[in-house]
């Protein structure tokens, strides 16, 4: 009797979560993701404490997550693309016949890593900046409405920048190539260039960047049109990649 559909999107599932929990430059990455973030947010704390700067109990350490971003493009690039670099895309086609399926298995483990990372990266990283500063009026035993706002945007972002990253590694059939295009994007090319081409605030880098961190006086789309532009950019790309890699030779 074949295995329905969902019993077998499990079984695809917990395969690639095999697969990414027996690969060094995977663990490794998600390793920095976890660390770097906090890491910089203690530094800005120790930075600014005993300055005049004004850091908002909502705010307080969201300014890192922008840091997390070339990470988040450079581990969904390893996880849907590993395989074009190792030769083992053949092997995974034949243990799943169903590209579809094998593709939406990556997607699901890449926007859970993605998200879930976001969430325990950058809430360790509010907590300790909020140490760092001595701000007190932030409850230890849970999240404001407006940390929790600000810790879903950028669960969100992440999600949706680690799809758009595994769908381009999938059009161009390379790792590289994503970490090319996307990362010097988000690290601040786009933000360099929107005063001279505008149409640059409808990118998925700049379109989604006031989910993470406002950036006032360029311009730059608000955070529900940003994400609803950011999730268009997802939904074509994803759409784009399963098509072509469904009816692509190996």
């Amino acid at each position: 009797m074949s295995e329905s559909r969902g019993a077998g999107l499990v079984r695809v599932v917990a395969a690639e979560l095999t697969k990414v929990g027996t690969s060094r430059a995977v663990l490794l990455t998600i390793a920095a993701v976890l660390v770097l973030p906090p890491a910089l947010a203690v530094a800005m704390g120790l930075n600014l404490r005993g300055t005049s700067a004004v850091t908002t109990a909502a705010s307080a350490g969201f300014e890192v997550a922008g840091f997390g971003q070339p990470l988040v493009v450079l581990l969904a690039a390893m996880i849907v693309g590993g395989e074009y670099r190792d030769g083992l895309l053949r092997s995974s086609q034949l243990a799943t016949p169903n590209r579809a399926r094998l593709f939406g298995a990556q997607c699901l483990v890449v926007a859970a890593l993605s998200g879930g990372l976001a969430v325990v990266s950058i809430g360790t990283a509010v907590l300790l900046r909020h140490g760092v500063l001595g701000l007190a009026d932030v409850p230890v035993s849970g999240l404001t409405p407006a940390l929790a706002g600000n810790l879903f945007a950028v669960a969100l972002n992440w999600t949706l920048m680690g799809l758009i990253s595994a769908a381009v590694t999938v059009l161009a059939r390379s790792v590289l190539v994503p970490v090319v295009v996307l990362v010097p994007l988000v690290l601040g090319l786009g933000i360099a260039l929107v005063g001279v081409l505008p149409w640059l605030r409808f990118a998925p880098d700049l379109a989604g960047l006031q989910l993470i961190s406002p950036v006032p006086g360029l311009g730059l789309l608000d955070p529900v049109a940003g994400a609803l532009v950011m999730a268009t950019w997802a939904t074509v790309l994803l759409g784009a990649a399963q098509a072509v890699f469904s009816h692509r030779d190996l």
